[in-house]
């Protein structure tokens, strides 16, 4: 793994440790089970609409208030929000997921560096109908664990890959749980630039009946509807949302490009 995501899982398995000294992992679940979460509908085509305040690439994307720019996003007809909850890193927290989820209509997903089974229980209780999980923080059967717990928790999983290397682990999870969401993020860990080619190669490395969804980098209509056309059912986009002075009108025009 490059230095960048070995030092944010790091700080993840810091953070999951914390937590479950405060909370165990049977009250976290019991309390998971007793939140209340939407269910992501079905949709022709995916816009994953994400909330976070900075990038490691980018800086600070946004002094406005997140909730307000969440609504936006879920007025725009996000099909759901991905909420970062990275903290030094992405100015996120599991405070301002459950905001978002509390004041969005929009299923809300968790975005961060899941390392443990426990995270996904509090992901939940914090309000997520969802969760992204890194295929290459985890080997075969980790990842299958985390999948199948995301399944008992009655979340939906995004299993995110980064190049050639991730495909088998994706395909395990694939074969574990037919559900879930494959992630293709363009995001080069190393440098954090943007590989243009990554979305068009690994396209068709795929499971073939995996419901595919691209990462990073994209910022305008054009792009939605060539990736559309490249095969993938969805988008999560990040940055250009969080920068745009219109993130409803950017959100309702990419729908309306990719629109059956």
């Amino acid at each position: 793994m490059t230095d960048f995501l070995t030092t944010m899982e790091a700080s993840s398995r810091q953070r999951f440790q914390r937590a479950v000294e405060i909370l165990s992992l049977s009250a976290m679940r019991s309390r998971a089970l007793g939140t209340p979460i939407p269910g992501l509908a079905q949709h022709s085509f995916y816009l994953f609409a994400e909330v976070k305040p900075a990038s490691p690439a980018d800086g600070v994307l946004s002094n406005d208030d997140p909730l307000a720019r969440a609504q936006s996003f879920g007025a725009g007809g996000a099909s759901a929000l991905s909420v970062l909850t990275e903290p030094s890193r992405f100015g996120g927290s599991l405070g301002l997921l459950q905001s978002v989820a509390r004041t969005s209509s929009a299923p809300v997903m968790r975005k961060d560096f899941l390392v443990d089974p426990y995270q996904i229980w509090e992901s939940r209780s914090f309000g997520a109908s969802g969760v992204l999980l890194i295929a290459r923080l985890f080997d075969r059967a980790g990842l299958i664990a985390m999948v199948e717990t995301a399944h008992e928790a009655g979340l939906f999983a995004v299993v995110e890959a980064f190049d050639e290397s991730d495909l088998s682990l994706v395909e395990a999870a694939v074969e574990s749980d037919p559900t879930v969401f494959v992630g293709v993020n363009s995001r080069d860990l190393a440098t954090l630039s943007i590989r243009p080619d990554i979305h068009r190669r690994l396209v068709k490395m795929l499971p073939e009946d995996a419901t595919l969804i691209a990462e990073s980098g994209l910022t305008s209509t054009s792009q939605v509807v060539e990736l559309r056309e490249m095969g993938y059912d969805g988008v999560l986009i990040g940055s250009s949302l969080m920068r745009s002075d219109d993130p409803a009108g950017l959100i309702s025009e990419m729908l309306a490009g990719v629109a059956e």
